[in-house]
């Protein structure tokens, strides 16, 4: 059963209405804004209006936010302002006396929902995003168990996987898991191949025309820490032997200097590229590959470890906001859940990159499901899963109530304002008007549905 909590400082509630629907109710002071868990599942945070206005407000948000926790602001008689601010602050709907009881039953049951979302995907936990290494998956698990065990030694690391996957992130638990030291990374496809091999080792003044003074090489950089080389595939045939003495030996020598120099250096490479097939045709010395891969670590695609989605994207979220200013605090689930249907051919450097765009196109305290279009081109990639409210009845192997037996894919395919109105009539009647859901399916906000439907542009 359902239960309705409201702020204690508030002590009117739309009591009788909440009689009626059967919804019990209790007090912010009884139940505290926590997180999310499979035995909390049912309780919908009820908030009058006026508790926005209080001076506990912007701490309560924060708490409603960081918790996942959806609530649902109610007022006696509406306003638009009063709609858009509440929406603006991060309510998941807004509801008022006027409204019939279908409407207040329909906001109820889509908060639950929502929740339910959370809890299937991620048993209800909060966001974090505060590791180096981001991930609950399996895979990442047992990667951040191997490289426990790797962080005291020496050993050199060859870490593979696609374009995005986040290898230099791997380099560097890697390297804090041990290593005191700086870390200095070097992408070898960005260097010019005749500048490549004094960017390691170093350059003596005069060695070469432009060589105006002295400089050390990353390798001395990096004496004490960890050199991680991305990009390893790429490096030119001719530099490849002096790096291969070098890790043998761990002694180098300048770019027109006499004398060598020895430093402790644990060595960290990656590629997004086949060494066998390089070696076999001849761009890539084995006797590298076996010295450089002592041990292989393999970073998954971002398609084969779905649950790591929220957690990148909450610290993607924190890194937007400090870059573009913002105060987003949290994503609502239904977004989350809209990430988990695509296949992310750009691993996690798209997913960072489709947050930025959204955070800089938008404000508010929550980051909102119809802000982000997947990519139209790559449409065709997507998994086919459940939307909205239908995911978490999806995922328990149940029916959503009140929504219709399909999802609805729109978009942004809808040419003009008629066809949307149009189109909301045929969705508000086949889910027992969920709003929520349905100003998720048609791109707009729930704001934007309630002014119609006060305009009379929906009867």
């Amino acid at each position: 059963m359902t239960t309705i909590l409201h702020p204690s400082e508030f002590d009117y509630v739309p009591a009788g209405l909440l009689k009626r629907l059967g919804l019990p109710y209790r007090t912010f002071s009884d139940f505290d804004v926590t997180e999310l868990t499979h035995a909390t599942r049912q309780m919908v945070y009820l908030v009058p209006l006026q508790a926005i206005d209080s001076k506990s407000w912007s701490r309560l948000r924060v708490r409603f936010a960081r918790a996942n926790r959806p609530y649902i602001v109610w007022l006696e008689k509406p306003t638009t302002h009063d709609v858009a601010r509440s929406m603006r602050d991060g309510a998941h709907d807004v509801l008022s006396m006027e409204d019939p009881e279908s409407r207040w039953r329909q906001a109820m049951l889509s908060v639950v929902e929502d929740q339910k979302v959370w809890i299937q995907l991620y048993g209800g936990r909060p966001l974090s995003g505060d590791d180096v290494l981001l991930g609950r998956s399996d895979a990442i698990q047992r990667l951040k168990q191997t490289i426990d065990r790797l962080g005291p030694t020496d050993v050199c690391v060859l870490i593979n996987g696609e374009s995005g996957v986040g290898k230099e992130r791997v380099a560097s638990a890697l390297h804090k898991s041990g290593k005191s030291g700086p870390f200095i990374a070097l992408n070898c496809a960005a260097i010019p191949k005749n500048l490549l091999e004094a960017e390691l080792f170093g350059v003596e003044k005069g060695a070469f025309t432009g060589a105006l003074r002295s400089r050390p090489g990353l390798v001395e950089q990096a004496d004490g820490g960890t050199l991680f080389l991305d990009e390893i595939g790429e490096m030119e045939i001719g530099v490849q032997p002096k790096l291969l003495r070098f890790l043998e030996t761990r002694k180098a020598r300048r770019v027109g200097g006499e004398a060598e120099y020895r430093v402790k250096v644990r060595v960290v490479s990656a590629t997004n590229r086949n060494l066998d097939n390089e070696i076999a045709e001849g761009r890539f010395r084995a006797d590298l590959f076996y010295r450089l891969a002592e041990l292989a670590l393999q970073v998954p695609p971002l398609r084969a470890r779905p649950e790591d989605i929220a957690e990148l994207a909450m610290a993607f979220l924190k890194m937007a906001n400090e870059r573009f200013g913002k105060n987003f605090e949290t994503l609502e689930p239904a977004l989350i859940a809209r990430f988990h249907q695509y296949t992310w051919p750009g691993n996690v450097r798209e997913l960072k990159s489709a947050i930025d765009r959204t955070v800089l196109l938008f404000d508010g305290p929550i980051l909102r499901a119809p802000w982000w279009d997947m990519p139209e081109n790559r449409q065709s990639r997507a998994v086919a899963l459940p939307q909205g409210p239908q995911l978490a009845a999806s995922l328990a192997g149940g029916a959503s109530p009140g929504a219709p037996a399909a999802p609805v894919s729109l978009g942004s395919s809808l040419p003009n304002t008629k066809q949307k109105l149009a189109l909301a009539k045929k969705l508000l009647a086949e889910s027992d008007d969920n709003f929520s859901w349905v100003a998720g399916q048609l791109g707009i906000n729930t704001s934007t549905l309630w002014r119609w439907r006060k305009a009379g542009k929906l009867d």
